[in-house]
């Protein structure tokens, strides 16, 4: 798959920033609704007025040359840039992110890092939305 032919497509004047998209997320990879695990944040900008930030799938991959434990790999299937469990959570990747797509959160009780894998291939953020804020 050719970098970045699959992403989450955001549309910030359809957004009503109900953030269905951010439970969606958090449920689908970790099995619980958590506002600060999840790939797509939502942010008020003014009253109204939401943002949408989400991983591009960045063809440069600037994440994984940060990565100090090699966990960082473009899938072969999806095109989408993964976090694997060897992250030690240093934090670099998200630090050097250039859209800041990248979180850091506790899973059993150690920090890694957190983005969107587009979940295997269909994100469940874009099937969920109800307003059609999201493609891909």
């Amino acid at each position: 798959m050719k970098p970045g032919v699959i992403k989450v497509r955001v549309n910030p004047d359809l957004c009503q920033g109900c953030r269905a998209c951010e439970s969606v997320c958090s449920v689908f990879h970790l099995g619980a609704v958590d506002p600060a695990a999840t790939g797509i944040k939502i942010k008020e900008k003014k009253i109204g007025h939401f943002n949408q930030t989400v991983c591009q799938q960045c063809e440069d991959m600037v994440c994984a040359e940060r990565c100090l434990a090699d966990a960082i790999s473009r899938d072969a299937f999806t095109g989408a840039v993964t976090i694997s469990d060897a992250c030690i959570g240093c934090g670099k990747c998200a630090e050097d992110c250039p859209v800041n797509a990248i979180s850091m959160i506790e899973v059993e009780g150690r920090s890694m890092a957190f983005k969107c894998d587009l979940c295997g291939g269909v994100p469940e953020c874009v099937k969920i939305c109800p307003r059609q804020a999201l493609g891909w």
